[in-house]
């Protein structure tokens, strides 16, 4: 810190609520960095008391934004993808942070989720509208001017190893045509002054979805895109999407034939060789699970049977110990 001048510390992680000790870390960076004009960042929390009563401490001086990730805008949808989180409990903890004087909230949702539709896509700008009505229910005396609410919506890339890697996903086209829907009911909601819409790239996400799910095939693409001057691609000043095109039309490989199917469940896949100790049998019912709307506990409430108790650690065990 003495020596780069940062002002901000981050603690990354894809659920920062779940880390046993969050709150004495906290604590422990706010003595370390008092009067230094640190701020602490802590992304990904989920919407509860104990979430909120920390990023008090950490923000008593300045108060940036909330971010949380309902991930869907419906609770059909988020049942679907097992994010067991209902509206009600989303519009509490905004309502907290607003008393606890926050005004700005960003919120992280996926397009493209497996049985989407136009209903639940519009849900999302809904949703946020909601967010703000429950912040001007606050007298106009005790707010902090007025409230921001940035929505940020992905599309949706189905990985190996989860109940999804059966999903297809769509063409670009396709992409964009959902990021309009959610834009253009955005401007329908009474609160549109207090909600800023971003999206992601569409192009990107289908090659992510190649190289998430691709075989070796996909190698000779990568080999080939390299020699066409492809290295910094990860840049966005640099991505060129018609030379990832060029390279798998020259190759002979179909980006199609790894996207934009529903794979059947008895495929076998390039990675079920590798054992995560979550069973491909569990997978496939947790892929019936979804497309039921049906969801399923947490692993601390009720064993699902994924086969990692195997292994004879972690929250498995923890609870007879």
């Amino acid at each position: 810190m003495e020596s780069t001048g940062y002002e901000e510390i981050s603690l990354s992680s894809l659920s920062s609520s779940d880390y046993s000790q969050l709150e004495e870390l906290v604590t422990f960076l706010i003595e370390e960095f008092k009067g230094k004009g640190v701020n602490i960042s802590l992304p990904s929390l989920r919407i509860d008391a104990f979430s909120l009563d920390v990023m008090g401490k950490v923000q008593d001086i300045k108060k940036s934004s909330l971010t949380f990730a309902p991930e869907a805008g419906s609770q059909r949808l988020r049942d679907v993808i097992n994010k067991g989180l209902t509206k009600e409990v989303i519009l509490e903890g905004a309502g907290m942070a607003f008393e606890g004087g926050w005004n700005k909230v960003k919120l992280y949702f996926m397009l493209g989720l497996p049985t989407e539709t136009e209903e639940d896509m519009r849900a999302i700008p809904e949703l946020a509208n909601d967010i703000a009505v429950r912040y001007y229910e606050i007298p106009k005396d005790q707010r902090n001017g007025k409230c921001q609410i940035t929505i940020s919506t992905s599309f949706f890339v189905p990985k190996p190893f989860t109940p999804f890697q059966w999903a297809r996903m769509y063409p670009p086209e396709d992409y964009i045509g959902r990021a309009k829907i959610v834009n253009d009911a955005v401007k329908e909601q009474l609160n549109r002054k207090s909600i800023k819409y971003n999206w992601h790239e569409a192009d990107v996400t289908v090659l992510e979805g190649v190289l998430a799910r691709g075989d070796r095939k996909v190698g000779q693409v990568l080999l080939k895109v390299y020699e066409k001057g492809g290295i910094f691609d990860a840049w966005s000043e640099f991505f060129d999407y018609q030379r990832w095109l060029d390279a798998f039309e020259e190759c002979g490989v179909d980006m199609d034939f790894y996207t934009m199917r529903e794979r059947p469940l008895d495929e076998i896949f390039p990675w079920d060789f590798i054992d995560t100790g979550v069973t491909k049998e569990f997978l496939k019912r947790e892929w019936q699970t979804a497309m039921g709307e049906t969801v399923t506990p947490n692993c601390r409430m009720k064993c699902s049977g994924c086969g990692a108790a195997r292994f004879k650690t972690g929250v498995c065990v923890a609870d007879r110990n």
